[in-house]
């Protein structure tokens, strides 16, 4: 499998469309047909969730794990999702009813309306979830040595482990979607910095444009891990204090 964007030509192509096009390029005739079906299941899901392969850097560091909050753009409403304060890299359902976040190797499903809390699968070396797909489908990275691979995991609990990045290059791709920063083909930056309020925390900013916006204004708290729904309007970020 071949992630890369040099045989697009486009620093600005999305990251569903590279991986999709290398994939099935790197596919020969005999592999398993349910390989590839999986193959296109994580590139498409990828290219839903609208991210690009665009290497902010990293600006800071949030939590390793806290509570998880959610704003809506339209209103400025943060609200925080549940009672929980030990968990990372939240990734909202595509209908907005629930969230997925890690608590340390257990993906979890929160319910937004009342934060109740029910485990998906069995535990696992869970990197990072990057996204739920409109059938609710997570996907995400585990962990393996010496780098993270690619994962699916059902609604049933079922992970299917794609195979690992096989080169340099694949491997600097994956290491942009393992930053907290991400970047989205409609020109929006998710980035986490230093606060703006307190000064020792960090907060998470929407760069749009020429205009950017503290989403989490957390003072001397530690936020990040952000993430974005399919909407667009809603975000859902960690909050951790500083310890």
């Amino acid at each position: 499998m071949t992630w890369t964007l040099g045989s697009l030509g486009l620093s600005s192509a999305s990251l569903a469309s590279a991986m999709l096009a290398a994939a099935l390029a790197a596919q020969s005739p005999t592999a398993a047909p349910q390989e590839a079906s999986m193959h296109r299941t994580f590139s498409e899901g990828l290219k839903r969730l609208g991210l690009l392969f665009s290497d902010i850097g990293s600006l800071a560091s949030g939590p390793e794990a806290g509570e998880i909050w959610k704003l809506d753009k339209r209103t400025g409403k943060r609200r925080r999702i549940g009672e929980a304060a030990d968990l990372s890299w939240p990734a909202p359902s595509p209908d907005g009813t629930a969230v997925y976040a890690l608590r340390g190797a257990q993906v979890i499903r929160i319910v937004v309306a009342d934060g109740s809390e029910t485990p998906v699968g069995s535990p696992a070396e869970w990197r990072k979830l990057l996204g739920v797909l409109p059938d609710g489908v997570i996907i995400g990275f585990v962990e393996e040595e010496p780098f993270p691979r690619p994962a699916l995991l059902s609604k049933d609990g079922e992970r299917t482990d794609l195979p690992p990045p096989a080169d340099d290059g694949e491997r600097r791709q994956v290491g942009v979607l393992l930053q907290e920063a991400r970047s989205y083909a409609d020109g929006a930056r998710l980035e986490v910095r230093n606060s703006e309020r307190g000064g020792r925390g960090r907060d998470v900013f929407l760069v749009e444009g020429g205009s950017e916006r503290n989403l989490s204004d957390c003072g001397d708290d530690l936020c990040g891990q952000p993430a974005r729904a399919i909407d667009g309007e809603t975000f859902y970020y960690v909050r951790g204090a500083r310890l």
